[in-house]
């Protein structure tokens, strides 16, 4: 335990669950921007059906058995970082299943009438939803390791939710574009990321704390962090700007994955670091 009661974290052990979260709602994300923005054509069935597969099992990998996360929901702890991701993976869960199979049943037409009209309307509330709960599933790592006694980390607990949200958006709109799906929203979406990114990069700049996080700052491991940051955020805009779509979104997946790097690196070389723990604790 830190003198302040956080619970001391391994670096390493965080970091490998880290990737693990990281994973499973990246593939969410994945699979709900898959069913709004294709028209259950085969292939995008296939893409839907192999997301699907691979979040479970990446999840499972790194919860644990399905029984274990189960006993989770025992308890409602708003303070808690785990108890509220278990819940609003739930959430997310008991709205997006549905929601892909009234998506399904009302593209192929199997009812009509009235009942064919309420499917609609619960499938779109049931969508709705799982963006709401998706988009506070997609920080949830980053919350996560903002509540650690990592320096590094939980010096920056606002920065990391809003980086790691962002970063997952934009990546899956990125993989989008990628396998061809060029539409408006997609782009909209990536030009928000690229430019929240951005504001990010000149955030983590000024926002300095001395030597609790000169990890970040400091070290070399900072510099993949800010390597991260520029090819995600003002390189991937620039992109955009000038209509390069596919360059555009490599760069963005490119520098979500080095800042992702970065970031488990620096919280290794902070949580070894004593004057940066004792640094914190003032």
């Amino acid at each position: 335990m830190s003198p302040t009661g956080r619970s001391r974290a391994d670096p390493v052990t965080t970091a490998s669950q880290s990737l693990g979260r990281r994973c499973g709602p990246g593939k969410f994300r994945f699979t709900f921007l898959l069913a709004v923005s294709a028209e259950c054509q085969p292939l995008s069935r296939l893409q839907r059906s192999v997301a699907v597969v691979l979040s479970s099992l990446l999840l499972i990998l790194d919860l644990g058995r399905p029984h274990l996360f189960v006993n989770m929901l025992r308890v409602f702890k708003p303070q808690s970082a785990m108890s509220m991701g278990a819940w609003i993976l739930t959430a997310f869960g008991g709205c997006v299943v549905p929601g892909l199979i009234g998506l399904e049943l009302t593209a192929a037409h199997a009812f009509s009438g009235a009942f064919n009209d309420v499917l609609h309307t619960a499938t779109g509330i049931l969508i709705f939803s799982s963006a709401i709960f998706g988009t506070l599933l997609a920080t949830y790592t980053g919350v996560l390791i903002g509540a650690t006694a990592i320096p590094a980390w939980f010096l920056h607990r606002v920065f990391l939710p809003i980086h790691f949200g962002t970063a997952g958006l934009g990546s899956a709109a990125g993989v989008l574009e990628l396998l061809g799906h060029r539409i408006a929203p997609l782009n909209a979406i990536g030009f928000f990321a690229a430019g929240v990114e951005t504001a990010l990069l000149i955030w983590l700049a000024f926002n300095k704390h001395g030597a609790a996080d000169r990890a970040i700052h400091e070290h070399g491991s900072g510099w993949l962090i800010r390597i991260g940051e520029m090819l995600n955020g003002p390189l991937a805009l620039v992109l955009r700007l000038f209509g390069i779509i596919p360059l555009a979104a490599i760069s963005f997946l490119l520098g979500a994955l080095i800042s992702r790097i970065g970031w488990i690196a620096v919280g290794k070389v902070s949580g070894r670091d004593p004057e940066a723990v004792f640094a914190s604790q003032r």
